[in-house]
């Protein structure tokens, strides 16, 4: 994914998480063709793809607080615009589905399998998640399961934020490294649904 190397992301990501709208801006302008043409392909659509675009750069304006922690943002947003694409195939196959019985049989299949990656992802995450050393783990449970925020983590764990996001931080790279040689095969299966 090209990028422009004058852009320092790391700025980026730590203004974005204060609120920044230029700095949204300016990721939302370096990232969205890519996101774009990789919805287009899963979907076959240009309405839908540029949906999807709309939508994954809302779910990350609504999650900027945790961006500053963010080290690699291209495998933030694949994780993100992965989620998505999968739940919006889910959704489509499913309202494909009452259109009629072949439909049924056909969506159906899809929705099952699609279920059973989704399935295999969450459990692979978990493993992987288990693997942390005991304190990291609790971090990003609360943080990720239980959707609390730093702060809160801290008091309820009695250290600081900064401990927090620390834990946090060493957490997402594990995870992320641990999970990287797993993600064409999830990407795979988005592209062959729709061939």
């Amino acid at each position: 994914m090209a990028r422009n190397s004058d852009v320092n992301e790391k700025e980026l990501l730590l203004e974005l998480s204060q609120g920044s709208e230029p700095a949204f801006t300016t990721m939302y302008n370096l990232y969205k063709n890519n996101v774009y043409s990789t919805a287009l392909r899963i979907t076959r659509s240009k309405i839908q793809a540029e949906e999807a675009v709309q939508d994954i750069f809302l779910k990350i304006w609504q999650n900027r607080e945790n961006l500053a922690e963010v080290t690699h943002f291209e495998n933030y947003l694949f994780i993100i615009s992965r989620n998505h694409l999968f739940n919006s195939i889910k959704k489509i196959a499913r309202e494909t589905s009452l259109v009629s019985k072949n439909d049924l049989n056909e969506t159906g299949f899809i929705d099952t399998d699609l279920n059973i990656k989704d399935e295999q992802y969450n459990t692979i995450l978990n493993q992987i998640v288990e693997q942390l050393p005991p304190q990291q783990q609790k971090v990003y449970q609360m943080a990720k399961r239980d959707g609390l925020s730093h702060q809160k983590i801290g008091e309820d764990l009695g250290i600081s934020t900064e401990t927090v996001k620390k834990h946090m931080a060493q957490a997402l790279k594990f995870i992320r490294i641990k999970i990287a040689p797993y993600m064409n095969m999830f990407m795979s299966l988005l592209v062959f649904v729709k061939l």
